[in-house]
């Protein structure tokens, strides 16, 4: 079924894609870590726990077209920012619109929080193929409604550039905060 009319695309999709919330205990989760492990270089991941802790919410979030997996979001939340640490799509269904509709649904369900993520930033890249695919990234993110901020870090060797949605700005003062250690 091939659908042109983007507002017909979302209206398609919003019916197939399913979101669910795992806790620690759910039967998916296993499958939430192996695409998190394959998706990932292995200089960005982090113990999942974070995502599990009493002193911060976390949240990771499935995605599923006719009870099959297809993908899934992690996210900590704190005042009013969400941040998606990590956010992929089973790599044979990448193309296909389900990121698309699964970071609507994020979007949509966080919609009272300025929801940021962080992408490698292109220009700090040596490599021209991992520049282009940094680039395709970020303009991937545009089109679901992320915008580039003028904020920028370094962490694990790998510079990143943060975009956000749901909000038209957020300062450094409040990016920084965010990090700042919980009690």
């Amino acid at each position: 079924m091939k659908i042109d009319d983007s507002q017909e695309k979302d209206k398609y999709f919003s019916n197939l894609l399913e979101m669910k919330k795992l806790d620690r205990n759910h039967p998916d989760l296993q499958k939430v870590l192996n695409l998190y492990i394959s998706a990932f270089p292995r200089n960005e991941l982090m113990n999942f726990n974070i995502f599990y802790t009493n002193h911060i919410r976390g949240d990771v979030i499935s995605f599923y077209n006719n009870n099959n997996f297809i993908g899934f979001a992690a996210l900590l939340t704190k005042g009013n920012i969400s941040n998606i640490l990590y956010f992929a799509i089973e790599h044979n269904l990448r193309g296909k619109g389900y990121g698309t509709q699964s970071l609507k649904q994020i979007c949509n369900y966080f919609k009272n929080f300025k929801i940021i993520l962080d992408v490698e930033d292109p220009f700090e890249c040596n490599n021209e193929f991992e520049r282009e695919k940094r680039l395709k990234r970020i303009l991937f993110y545009k089109r679901v409604g992320f915008e580039l901020t003028t904020i920028r870090y370094k962490w694990s060797d790998e510079y990143y550039v943060i975009m956000i949605s749901n909000s038209d700005d957020i300062s450094e003062d409040e990016f920084w905060d965010f990090w700042k250690t919980r009690n």
